[in-house]
């Protein structure tokens, strides 16, 4: 069994920290994921404080809200799974993080194309496949009822058939749900207080908080 303590959306908050690491000490999880949007235009203290704070393992992506900055210094902590296929605790983690162009032109843009590619080039399947960007149809639905998730994404699970996916970005689509032997978690905005507990074991049990 193994205990993953996912997470998204921190946006910059102090709050959201303190939240994470209190669950980290309840839970005493295998891992961290984290989905992205650490930051809110980048912050390096702010980035370096996330990095630093946690026991765990970590397993993280960048947001559309991040930088090419914030991304380096993942990279740089060991923590990134962004491109990248890893082993964590008998797991074989995928991920690419990121956000599909939009007319806002955020600071961590992807096309659809090279976040399909990204994916492909790393896939293994029954794994796991950490993004920021959720799969069409899956925690993906905004306020106002609109699904914006990738459609290449949707692909790529067809194609790998991971076990779990993990992704945040769409703050009012907090939920797990499961199709065709998929897990698919969106733990919610960690600084609107929002986080996942995900054992995976023989089976998968998402408590969410």
């Amino acid at each position: 069994m193994v205990l993953l303590l996912v997470c998204s959306d921190l946006h910059g908050s102090d709050d959201a920290v303190a939240l994470l690491r209190r669950a980290e000490r309840d839970l005493s999880p295998d891992a961290v994921a984290l989905c992205g949007d650490v930051t809110t235009y980048g912050s390096k203290e702010y980035m370096a404080k996330v990095l630093s704070s946690f026991e765990s393992d970590l397993l993280a992506v960048p947001g559309n809200c991040d930088t090419d900055e914030m991304l380096r210094m993942m990279e740089e902590a060991g923590a990134s799974v962004h491109g990248r296929r890893v082993s964590c605790h008998g797991l074989d983690v995928f991920g690419f993080g990121g956000g599909l162009p939009t007319s806002a032109r955020m600071p961590f843009e992807v096309e659809e194309d090279e976040m399909v590619a990204g994916l492909r080039s790393v896939g293994v399947r029954g794994g796991v496949m950490v993004t920021h960007t959720p799969p069409r149809g899956s925690n993906d639905t905004d306020r106002s009822g609109r699904h914006i998730g990738s459609e290449g994404l949707v692909r790529v699970v067809e194609e790998f058939r991971p076990r779990l996916v993990l992704s945040g970005h769409v703050h009012e689509a907090r939920g797990e749900h499961r199709s065709d032997g998929t897990v698919f978690v969106n733990p919610g905005p960690a600084r609107g207080g929002c986080y996942a507990a995900v054992e995976v074991g023989q089976d998968i049990e998402v408590r969410l908080s």
